[in-house]
C-alpha cells in the first residue's frame, strides 16, 4: 500500500508538472492527431490541444486552432515538407528539429516534432537572438534522465503522462529540474534533484548522474551568497513563484540565465533559460547603437532622399481594388479603382459585377479558356471565376478595365477568396494593376528588337565576337568600316588587331587582353588606332562581356566597337568652350554665384573679391546672409521664403552687401532657384551687380530734385517746365501767382490763361519765343497785373535735350524787372551826366596840361637865362644867392611838370588809352641799362646793387612801362633812405620776380592798405616832396602786363617792393 501511495503522489506531481509546463512554457506547443483517409492513409493532422504561447505566436486564439489543420496557420513552412516530417516522426519515433523564417513577424523560429503515443507534439521556439547568418546552431541529441518507472503495471493514464512528461523534459530547450528540499530541525538546509534534463547537463557542464546524486549547494555553493538559495526557500515556504535574471560562473564559463521558481507540492520546479546569447546580443546592440548613432548623421541625407523617393512612388503608384460577395456583386472599391474606371463608388457598389467592368469580347474569350481548364463543372459567367479560384486559390491573368467613357485599360488582375474567421468564403477580392505602361514598353521592346539591326548601323557600332579558347575573332561589316580598312583584310585573331593599335596605347591594350584571358574580366577599353589606308588616328571604345556555355565554362566574349573620334573632338571643343566660359565669368564685372539648398556659397567668381573685398577662398562654404547688412537680412529672408512658398523660380531685389574694409555696397540681385525632379530646392544661382554708383546717383537725383523744389519754390523768380510738343505746363512754381495774380492750378487747366495778361503788342513775340527751337532765348515783355499795374518781365527759355540731342523739355525762368527797369532808366540818366562830367574833366586836364606846360617852359627858359647871365658877372655873393633861388625855382617847376605828367597818365589809364606792346625782353639787360642811365652818377655816390638768381630767360613785358615802374621804385628807394638800394631778380619755373629793397624809413602798418591809392602819401613821408600818384601808376602798369606788385615794409627798418610776372614759354 505504501508503494501505491508513492506512485499516486508521483502521478499527481507529474500531471501538475505537465499542466504547469504546458501553460507557462515559452515554447508554443500543439498536440496533433492524424486524420485518416480510406485504406488507413494519413491525409493530414488536426490540432487536438494548443497552448497560449503558440496561439499568440500565430496571431490567433487557442479556440481558433483546435480541430483545424495547422498548415494554413504556418504558410512560411513548406506544406509538403511539414507533412513529410510529421509522417516520418509518427512512423519512426525519431524526433526532428528545423529552423524557419517567419516573415510576418520578422522572426526565426525553431520547430520541433516528437511522437507521443499515436500523436505528434509540435513545438515552436523564437530563436532570432541566436540566429547567425548562414549558420544553424547544433541540435543537441535528446538525453533521457531517469524517471521512476514502476516495475508493476501502472494505470494507463500514469504511463501515458509519464511518457509525455519524459518527452517534454527531453526535448525542452529550457533547463528543468524538480528539486526537493532537505529539512533539518524544521529548516531547509539544501535541495536535491529528483529530475533533470539534457539542457541542464549542457548549461552546467555536469553529467546527469552528478546532478541527481549530489545536493544543490554541494554542486553550486555560490547559490548561497548570490541569494538563489534564499529565493528557493522563500518559494517553498510561501508558495509564491519567483522569476529573475542573473549571471553565474559555471564550469563551461560565464552564464546568463532566466530563472523561474515554482512550488509543485512540496517541491520546486527549477527552470532556467540560457539567455547568455541574448545578453551578448544586447551588448552587441549597445555597441552597434554607438556606431549606428555615428552613422545616423551620415545617413540622414540619404534617408531623406530615399524618403522623398518613396513618397513620390507611393503618391503615383496605385492598385485598383474591388471586393465582391460570393455572387460577384461589388461591395467595396478603393479610390484608385474609381480613378481608373471613372465610376463613383455609389455607381459600382451593389450595382455591378467585376466582370461588367471588362471589355466584353476579351472577357468572354478568357472565360471560355477557363471553362476548358475546369471541365464540365465550370458553370457560366462569374461562376467560372469563382470555381477556378476555389480550385487554385487564386486567379491571375492579364485583363482589361472598361472605363465609364468607354476607354479600355490593360490591367493585371488577381482574384482571391475572402474568408471570415471561421474560414468561410465571404466573397472575392479583385486587385487590378494598371499595366498600360508595361504594355507600351513591351510594344516598344518588340519594335526595338525589330530595329536592333538597323540601330547598329545607324549608331555606327561594330559587333565583334572573340572565342577565348581558340582566339578566333569574328567581325561584322561595321567593324571594318569603323576601323577604316577593307573587309578583305585578315583580322582572324586578336593578335591581328594589335598592329593597328597606336604605339602609345599598345602596351595598355595588350595588358587588357591578357587580363581577359586570365581573369575572365569584362572588356572595357579606349584606345587609338592608326588607319593603314590614310595614316589617320582614330579614337575607339571597345566594350565586351564574357559569356558562358551550357557547361558553365566562360568560352567567348561578345561586344561592340564605337568610333569615339567625333566625341573626343566634341569633348575637346567642350573643354575649350568651358575655358572660354570660365574666362568670361572670371572677367565679368558682376558677381556670379551659386549656393546649395542651405544657402552656403558653393561658387563665386573673382568679381566677388573686387566688389566686397572678401576673398573667394574665405567666403566659400559660408552662409550668404553673413555678408548682407544686418538691417537688410530680414528683407532677404522674407523674399526667399516667399519664393519657396509660391514656387516661383526667379528673385530680383536690391540689397546691401558688407565690404570687408567697412561700409557696404548696393547690389542688384538676380537669383534663380534650382530644383530636382521632386521639386525640392537644391540651390540658387544668380548674379550680384554693384549698383552703388547708380544708387548714389539716384540719391543725388532725389536730393537734387528736393533742392530744386526748395529753390524753385523759394526764389523770387518765376520758374516753369513745359512739354516740347504741346503748350502744357509740366511744372510752375508758386511765384507765378505773385506775378500774374492767377493760381497755378488754373494754369495747369488752361495753359493759355497767362498769355491773355500779356500786352497785345508783346504777345506775338512771347508766343514765338515759347515755341522756338533755339537752345537759348532771352526776351522782355510786359503784362497787366490784375491790380491794373504794368509789370516788366524778363524771361529766359532753355531747350533741354536727351543724350542724343533730341529736344524733350522747355525750361523757363522769368523775373519781374519792373523795379530794375525803373532803376536802369535812372542809372542811364546818371551815366549820361557822368559821361558829360568825364568829358569836361578830360577836356580840362588836356587844356590845363597845355596851358601849364607853355608858361612852365618859359619859366624854365628864363631861369636858365638868369643863371647864364649871373655866371657872366663876377659877383660871387650875389651869384650864390641867385643860384640858390634859380635851383629852387627849377625844382618847383620840375615837380609841377611831374604832377602834370602823372595826372595825364592817370587820365589815360582811366580812359583805357594806354597802349602796351608786350614782347620777349632780357629783363636783366633792361635793368642794368636803366640803372646805368639814371642812377650811376649821383652826387651822394650811392649805387644800385643788382643780384640775379636762376637761369635768365626772356620775359614778355612792355619795356617802356617796365622802365617807368623800376625808375619810380628806385627813385623812391633813394628818396626815402640814406643807403644804397638793391635790386634782386629771381627766375623761377613759371614766374619771374624782381624786388627793389631799401633800408629807409619804412611805411607804417596802418598805411600799407592805402599805399597804392591816388594822391595817398604815408604819414611819415609828408615832409618829403611827392605827388602821391607814382605807386598808383606803377600798379596799373604792372596789372596791364598780367603781373602783380607786393609790398613788405617795417617802419624804421626798410621797404621791399616785389613785382611778379608770368614766364611764357615760346
Amino acid at each position: 500500500m505504501h508503494g501505491v501511495a508513492n506512485r499516486a503522489r508521483v502521478y499527481v506531481n507529474m500531471e501538475s508538472l505537465l499542466e504547469l509546463w504546458f501553460e507557462t512554457s515559452e515554447q508554443g506547443v500543439a498536440f496533433l492527431t492524424p486524420v485518416y483517409l480510406e485504406l488507413d492513409q494519413i491525409a493530414t493532422f488536426h490540432c487536438q490541444r494548443v497552448n497560449k504561447t503558440l496561439a499568440q505566436l500565430l496571431g490567433n486564439s487557442p479556440g481558433e486552432l483546435i480541430g483545424k489543420v495547422i498548415d494554413p496557420f504556418v504558410p512560411w513552412i513548406p506544406q509538403a515538407e511539414l507533412l513529410s516530417k510529421q509522417l516520418t516522426v509518427l512512423q519512426t519515433g525519431e524526433p526532428w528539429q528545423g529552423r524557419y523564417y517567419y516573415p510576418e513577424k520578422k522572426r526565426w523560429v525553431q520547430v520541433s516534432l516528437t511522437r507521443l503515443a499515436d500523436q505528434v507534439v509540435i513545438s515552436f521556439l523564437d530563436v532570432t537572438a541566436y540566429q547567425k547568418p548562414a549558420d544553424q546552431p547544433p541540435v543537441h541529441p535528446p538525453a533521457r534522465p531517469y524517471l521512476w518507472q514502476d516495475t508493476n503495471q501502472q494505470s494507463g493514464t500514469l504511463a501515458e503522462n509519464n511518457q509525455l512528461l519524459q518527452t517534454i523534459i527531453d526535448t525542452s530547450p529550457t533547463s528543468l529540474g524538480l528539486l526537493r528540499p532537505i529539512w533539518q530541525e524544521g529548516a531547509i538546509v539544501d535541495f536535491r534533484a529528483l529530475i533533470s534534463n539534457p539542457q541542464s547537463v549542457s548549461i552546467t557542464g555536469l553529467d546527469s548522474d552528478t546532478l541527481l546524486t549530489r545536493s544543490m549547494l554541494t554542486l553550486f555553493p555560490q547559490f548561497l551568497p548570490n541569494g538563489v538559495f534564499a529565493k528557493m526557500v522563500d518559494v517553498v515556504l510561501t508558495g509564491e513563484a519567483q522569476r529573475f535574471q542573473m549571471m553565474d560562473e559555471l564550469a563551461p564559463g560565464s552564464f546568463w540565465g532566466d530563472f523561474s521558481l515554482v512550488r509543485v507540492g512540496g517541491d520546486i520546479l527549477f527552470s532556467v533559460n540560457d539567455i547568455t546569447r541574448i545578453k551578448q546580443v544586447e551588448e552587441e546592440l549597445r555597441t552597434a547603437n554607438l556606431e549606428l548613432e555615428q552613422r545616423v548623421a551620415r545617413r540622414t541625407a540619404e534617408v531623406r532622399q530615399l524618403s522623398a523617393l518613396q513618397g513620390a512612388i507611393l503618391k503615383y503608384v496605385g492598385l485598383g481594388v474591388a471586393a465582391t460577395d460570393t455572387k460577384g456583386i461589388i461591395q467595396l472599391v478603393n479610390p484608385a479603382l474609381e480613378a481608373m474606371t471613372g465610376y463613383r463608388a455609389d455607381e459600382l457598389v451593389g450595382q455591378r459585377t467585376t466582370g461588367s467592368l471588362r471589355e466584353p469580347v476579351l472577357h468572354q474569350q478568357q472565360l471560355d479558356q477557363l471553362t476548358l481548364e475546369l471541365g464540365e463543372a465550370a458553370g457560366q459567367g462569374e461562376e467560372v471565376v469563382a470555381r477556378y479560384v476555389a480550385r487554385h486559390n487564386f486567379l491571375r491573368l492579364e485583363n482589361t478595365l472598361l472605363t465609364k467613357e468607354g476607354r479600355v485599360i490593360p490591367v493585371l488582375s488577381t482574384v482571391t477568396g475572402l474568408y471570415d474567421e471561421q474560414n468561410e468564403l465571404m466573397g472575392y477580392v479583385d486587385i487590378n494593376t494598371d499595366i498600360s505602361y508595361r504594355k507600351t514598353v513591351e510594344e516598344a521592346l518588340m519594335q526595338a528588337g525589330q530595329r536592333s539591326q538597323l540601330a547598329t548601323k545607324a549608331g555606327k557600332l561594330g559587333i565583334w565576337e572573340w572565342n577565348l579558347l581558340t582566339d578566333e575573332l569574328i567581325l561584322d561589316e561595321n567593324f571594318y568600316t569603323l576601323v577604316g580598312i577593307p573587309k578583305r583584310t585578315a583580322l582572324a585573331r586578336m593578335s591581328d588587331v594589335e598592329p593597328l593599335v597606336h604605339p602609345g596605347d599598345l602596351a595598355f591594350f595588350t595588358d587588357k587582353v591578357q587580363a581577359i584571358i586570365q581573369k575572365q574580366q569584362p572588356f572595357e577599353i579606349e584606345f587609338r588606332i592608326i588607319s593603314p589606308i590614310d595614316g589617320s588616328t582614330r579614337y575607339m571604345k571597345a566594350d565586351g562581356l564574357v559569356l558562358q556555355n551550357e557547361s558553365g565554362l566562360s568560352d567567348r566574349m561578345i561586344g561592340v566597337l564605337r568610333d569615339r573620334t567625333a566625341k573626343r573632338q566634341a569633348d575637346h571643343a567642350l573643354r575649350v568652350s568651358e575655358q572660354r566660359y570660365r574666362s568670361l565669368v572670371d572677367h565679368l564685372s558682376a558677381v556670379v554665384f551659386q549656393t546649395d539648398a542651405a544657402g552656403m556659397w558653393t561658387y563665386l567668381n573673382p568679381a566677388w573679391e573686387v566688389i566686397t573685398g572678401f576673398s573667394v577662398e574665405e567666403s566659400l562654404g559660408r552662409f550668404f546672409l553673413d555678408f548682407i547688412v544686418a538691417d537688410d537680412q530680414p528683407k532677404s529672408t522674407s523674399q526667399f521664403d516667399y519664393i519657396v512658398e509660391s514656387h516661383k523660380e526667379v528673385l530680383k531685389q536690391v540689397i546691401r552687401y558688407i565690404h570687408k574694409d567697412g561700409g557696404y555696397r548696393w547690389m542688384e540681385v538676380f537669383a534663380q532657384v534650382s530644383r530636382n525632379q521632386q521639386l525640392e530646392i537644391t540651390g540658387v544661382t544668380g548674379t550680384l551687380t554693384d549698383i552703388t554708383d547708380r544708387k548714389q546717383a539716384e540719391e543725388a537725383l532725389i536730393e537734387s530734385e528736393r533742392r530744386f523744389r526748395e529753390i524753385a519754390e523759394n526764389v523770387d523768380e518765376m520758374f516753369w517746365i513745359r512739354d516740347i510738343n504741346s503748350p502744357v505746363f509740366l511744372y510752375m512754381n508758386p511765384v507765378f501767382e505773385l506775378y500774374s495774380g492767377l493760381t497755378v492750378e488754373a494754369l495747369y487747366e488752361d495753359p493759355l490763361i497767362f498769355a491773355r495778361s500779356i500786352i497785345e503788342e508783346d504777345r506775338a513775340a512771347v508766343v514765338a519765343a515759347f515755341i522756338s527751337n533755339e537752345p537759348k532765348s532771352t526776351f522782355l515783355f510786359r503784362i497787366i497785373h490784375p491790380d491794373g499795374s504794368l509789370r516788366w518781365i524778363n524771361a529766359r527759355i532753355f531747350l533741354l535735350t536727351d543724350e542724343d540731342g533730341v529736344p524733350v523739355r522747355r525750361l523757363g525762368v522769368a523775373t519781374d524787372v519792373t523795379t530794375a527797369i525803373e532803376k536802369e532808366q535812372i542809372l542811364e540818366e546818371s551815366l549820361a551826366k557822368e559821361r558829360a562830367l568825364n568829358a569836361l574833366k578830360t577836356q580840362f586836364i588836356t587844356t590845363a596840361s597845355h596851358e601849364f606846360r607853355t608858361p612852365l617852359a618859359s619859366i624854365i627858359s628864363s631861369v636858365e637865362l638868369i643863371k647864364y647871365y649871373a655866371d657872366l658877372e663876377d659877383r660871387s655873393e650875389a651869384n650864390t644867392l641867385i643860384n640858390r633861388h634859380v635851383l629852387s625855382i627849377s625844382k618847383q617847376v620840375m615837380a609841377l611838370t611831374d604832377l602834370i605828367a602823372d595826372t595825364l597818365t592817370l587820365s589815360k589809364l582811366e580812359e583805357g588809352k594806354i597802349q602796351i606792346q608786350v614782347e620777349p625782353t632780357d629783363v636783366v639787360a633792361l635793368t642794368e641799362e636803366l640803372i646805368a642811365f639814371n642812377f650811376s652818377n649821383r652826387e651822394d655816390k650811392r649805387q644800385v646793387g643788382l643780384d640775379v638768381t636762376g637761369a635768365p630767360v626772356p620775359v614778355s613785358v612792355d619795356k617802356k612801362l617796365m622802365a617807368h615802374v623800376l625808375t619810380n621804385l628806385l627813385s623812391n628807394a633813394f628818396k626815402f633812405s640814406t643807403t644804397s638800394p638793391k635790386v634782386q631778380i629771381r627766375f623761377k619755373r613759371e614766374s619771374f620776380l624782381i624786388s627793389v629793397i631799401d633800408q629807409g624809413i619804412g611805411i607804417p602798418r596802418k598805411d600799407l592798405p592805402h599805399l597804392f591809392g591816388k594822391f595817398f602819401r604815408a604819414s611819415n613821408a609828408t615832409h618829403i616832396k611827392g605827388t602821391g600818384l607814382g605807386l598808383s601808376i606803377c600798379l596799373e602798369y604792372i596789372t596791364l602786363q598780367n603781373g602783380s606788385i607786393d609790398i613788405a615794409s617795417t617802419e624804421g627798418v626798410g621797404t621791399t617792393f616785389t613785382i611778379a610776372l608770368p614766364i611764357h614759354k615760346h
